[in-house]
C-alpha cells in the first residue's frame, strides 16, 4: 500500500497488534557509509526502503564502492578500506541532509573533485560543516557559500586537527569524526553532549580506535585516523524510533488501542519523546531491553491514554527535535497547555517546521501561541470540531505529512494532506503498517441525534443503548436541565450567569443521572438557560469531552444542536421528527405520570412554544443539517425505528480503511 501524493486519512480508527518497524534511518545511513570504509564484505539487514537511506546507497555506489542487494531490506557491501578512490563527478543527495553532511566528511579528506547537489528542499538548508572541513584542508567552491549546489575538492593527505563544535548537531559531529577517521594522526573533537551518538557507538562496536569522554555539558572525542576497520558479517539495523513516534502517539490518542513495537532502537538520545509523553500521562512500557550491535533495543508497549499538558524543558529539545511535530499533535489533544521552547533548530529541517506546524495546526482548529522560537499548544479550538474538510500542505516534509495523518486518524477531523508521498523519505510502509494493525471491530462510532421536543430521540437513544453492547448515551439537554436545577436551588429569581458557568465546567456524567431533571419547574426554565451564550460556550467543551473522550465503541448523543454545532463531525447524523400533535401527546403521557393534573392542551402549547424558541434562537438554532438522515418517528414501534438506525450504523462501519 504505497504512500499517495494526496491522502485523506480514515477518521477515528482504533489500532491493535504488533509491528516490526523499518530500520532506523540515521543508523541505516551510517551503517552504509561506515561499512563502506571497512576492509572486507559486510551484510546489513533491515535497511529501510526510505528515500534517504536509498540515497546513501546510491552515493556510495557512485563513489566506486560495490553494494549489492541480497534480499528484501538486506545489502552486501564490499568495503575497500578507509577513504574513497579518485573520483570526479556529481553526487545527488536528493533530500538527505544526513547523507550530505556525513559523506562530506569523507569526501573532504579523499582525493575527489565532486559537485554536490540536492533537491529543492535540501538546497535551501545550510550545509553547516564547510568551515570545519576546511580545517582538514578541503576546498569548497564557490567560496563563502553554505548551500547546495557546491563543489568540494578533497585533500587525500589530511592530517590530525583539533575541532570545537558549538551546535548540538549529530550530523556535524559525525562529519568531523569521519573526516578524522580518514586523516593521519589523532583528531580531537570537542562538542556539546546533547546530540545523538550513533556514529561513536557504531565505531566502538566495530572496535575502531575512538574514545569518548562525557563531561557535564560537553564531550571530548578522540579518533585515530587511517586505522583498519574490520567488516561486519551481519549487522542488523534496529527499528526506527522516529517512525515509532507516529504509531506511539496514534495508539495513545486512538480509542481502545493496544500496540507493541518490536526491536526498536532505545538509544537514550533518541527516545526523549517517550519521556515527554510519559510526563504527559501516557501509558508506555518497555520490555525485552538488550544491547545489539552497540545500541540498546527493545519492545515498546502502548495503550490508549488521556494526556495532560506540560512545560517541556529546553534541555531535552535536541533529543526530540525530529519528534516535535508529532508531539505537537499529541499536545493538541491534551488537557491544558504544552510549552515547546528553543525550537530554532526546527526551522532548518526539510521545511521551516516551526512555521509550518504553527500554520497547519491553526488551520485545522488547534489553538497555538508563538513567541519567537517558542510555541505553546493550547488545545483544540472551535474550528477543530467543524465538519469542513481542511487541506494542509506538508511542504514535502515527511514528518509534517505523517503528523497530520495521525491527527486525522485519531479524531473525526477530515484532513486532506498534500504531498503525503513525502513520507516515503523515512517511512514508506506507514500505510501498509496501519493496515496491519487497524482494528475495525473496535472503531468508535458517534451517532448524533437531533430533533424537536417529543420527537422520541431520547427514548430511541436509550433503547439503542439497552440493545447495544459497549455503548454510551448522552442527552445534551440534561446539562441545561442540571443547571436549571442548580439555579432553582439558589431560590433567586435572577439567573446568576457566572455561577452557572462555574458549575457548567465541572459537570460529569454522574451529575446527569439525577431522577428529577424533568420536573415541570425545570421544563419551564430550561429554554431560558439554554439561550444564554456564556453558558452554551462553557458547556461546549464539556459535551465534547464526554462525547469524544470515552472508551465506549458506540456513543449516542441526542439534543437540538448536536449535528450542527456540538459534534459536527459525528460519524452518523440523524434528525428525528414527528408531527407536533404526536410529539405533544407523547410529552403529555410522559408528564402525566408525574403530574396527574396536567392537561394535553397545556402540554401542546408548551411544545409549540419550545419549538419556536429552539428554531429561532440566535445561538445554535434547531436545524436539520444537510448531511443528517431524516427519520420520521410517527409510529409507536420503537424497535422498527431502531432497526433503521442499526442499518445506518452498519453502513458507517462497512466503510473500509
Amino acid at each position: 500500500m504505497a504512500n499517495k501524493k494526496w491522502f485523506l486519512p480514515s477518521n477515528n480508527i482504533s489500532i491493535n497488534g504488533e509491528i516490526n518497524l523499518p530500520g532506523d534511518k540515521s543508523i541505516g545511513i551510517r551503517s552504509i557509509i561506515i561499512l563502506s570504509q571497512s576492509y572486507g564484505i559486510s551484510d546489513v539487514h533491515n535497511v529501510s526502503d526510505g528515500e534517504d537511506v536509498q540515497t546513501a546507497i546510491q552515493a556510495i555506489k557512485k563513489l566506486k564502492v560495490p553494494i549489492k542487494k541480497i534480499s528484501a531490506n538486506s545489502y552486501r557491501i564490499f568495503g575497500l578500506g578507509i577513504g574513497f578512490k579518485k573520483f570526479k563527478g556529481t553526487i545527488n543527495f536528493n533530500n538527505s541532509g544526513t547523507t550530505l553532511r556525513l559523506l562530506t566528511g569523507l569526501l573532504a579528506t579523499s582525493p575527489v573533485d565532486a559537485k554536490l547537489i540536492g533537491d529543492h528542499s535540501l538546497s535551501k538548508r545550510p550545509i553547516r560543516i564547510i568551515s570545519l572541513m576546511e580545517q582538514f584542508f578541503a576546498s569548497f567552491y564557490p567560496k563563502n557559500k553554505n548551500f547546495l549546489p557546491i563543489r568540494v575538492t578533497g585533500f587525500g593527505e589530511s592530517a590530525q586537527t583539533e575541532i570545537t563544535i558549538d551546535k548540538p548537531s549529530a550530523q556535524i559531529v559525525s562529519a568531523c569524526i569521519l573526516a578524522g577517521m580518514n586523516s593521519h594522526g589523532l583528531t580531537t573533537i570537542e562538542a556539546p553532549n546533547a546530540q545523538r551518538d550513533h556514529t561513536e557507538l557504531m565505531l566502538k562496536h566495530l572496535k575502531y580506535p575512538i574514545t569518548v569522554k562525557n563531561l557535564k555539558s560537553k564531550k571530548i572525542i578522540k579518533i585515530m585516523g587511517k586505522q583498519l576497520l574490520n567488516a561486519e558479517k551481519k549487522y542488523v539495523v534496529p527499528g526506527d524510533p522516529s517512525s515509532a513516534a507516529f504509531l506511539v502517539v496514534l495508539a495513545l490518542l486512538a480509542k481502545n488501542s493496544n500496540l507493541e513495537l518490536n526491536n526498536v532502537l532505545l538509544n537514550p538520545k533518541r527516545i526523549g519523546f517517550l519521556t515527554v509523553l510519559k510526563k504527559m500521562g501516557a501509558t508506555i512500557n518497555i520490555k525485552n531491553k538488550q544491547i545489539r550491535y552497540g545500541e540498546v533495543t527493545g519492545t515498546i508497549q502502548v495503550r490508549s491514554s488521556t494526556l495532560q499538558g506540560i512545560k517541556i524543558d529546553k534541555s531535552i529539545i535536541p533529543n526530540i527535535i525530529d519528534e516535535v511535530p508529532i508531539l505537537m499533535v499529541a499536545a493538541s489533544f491534551a488537557k491544558g497547555e504544552t510549552f515547546f521552547p528553543n525550537l530554532d533548530e526546527l526551522r532548518i529541517k526539510e521545511s521551516d517546521r516551526l512555521s509550518v506546524m504553527e500554520n497547519n495546526l491553526t488551520q485545522v482548529g488547534v489553538l497555538v501561541k508563538r513567541k519567537n522560537n517558542d510555541l505553546t499548544v493550547l488545545g483544540l479550538g472551535e474550528q477543530f470540531y467543524s465538519s469542513k474538510l481542511i487541506t494542509i500542505d506538508s511542504f514535502k516534509d515527511h514528518r509534517i505529512a505523517l503528523s497530520f495523518a495521525v491527527m486525522a486518524m485519531a479524531s473525526q477531523k477530515k484532513i486532506l494532506i498534500k504531498d503525503f508521498d513525502s513520507a516515503n523519505v523515512s517511512y514508506p510502509t506507514f500505510l501498509s503498517d496501519i493496515k496491519k494493525i487497524i482494528n475495525k471491530q473496535s472503531k468508535q462510532v458517534i451517532i448524533g441525534m437531533d430533533g424537536p421536543v417529543g420527537s422520541g430521540k431520547t427514548s430511541l437513544a436509550k433503547y439503542a443503548v439497552s440493545k447495544t453492547k459497549n455503548s454510551l448515551f448522552l442527552d445534551s439537554g440534561l446539562l441545561y436541565r442540571f443547571l436549571a436545577k442548580k439555579h432553582l436551588a439558589t431560590k433567586n429569581k435572577k439567573i446568576n450567569e457566572k455561577y452557572l458557568v462555574r458549575i457548567a465546567k465541572t459537570i460529569t456524567l454522574k451529575d446527569l443521572q439525577s431522577s428529577d431533571l424533568h420536573a415541570q419547574k425545570i421544563n419551564a426554565l430550561v429554554s431560558t438557560i439554554a439561550k444564554i451564550q456564556s453558558i452554551r460556550s462553557a458547556l461546549l467543551p464539556v459535551q465534547r469531552n464526554i462525547i469524544f473522550n470515552n472508551p465506549y465503541q458506540y456513543v449516542f448523543v441526542s439534543g437540538r444542536d448536536i449535528n450542527s454545532k456540538v459534534a459536527q463531525n459525528a460519524d452518523l447524523k440523524i434528525y428525528i421528527d414527528a408531527p407536533i400533535k404526536v410529539r405533544a401527546h407523547r410529552r403529555f403521557l410522559e408528564l402525566k405520570k408525574k403530574n396527574p393534573n396536567i392537561s394535553y392542551q397545556e402540554v401542546l402549547k408548551s411544545v409549540v412554544n419550545r419549538d419556536y424558541l429552539d428554531k429561532t434562537r440566535s445561538n445554535s438554532p434547531l436545524i436539520k443539517t444537510k448531511d443528517s438522515v431524516l427519520i420520521n418517528n410517527t409510529g409507536r414501534n420503537i424497535r422498527s425505528t431502531f432497526v433503521k438506525i442499526q442499518k445506518l450504523i452498519r453502513k458507517v462501519q462497512s466503510k473500509q480503511y
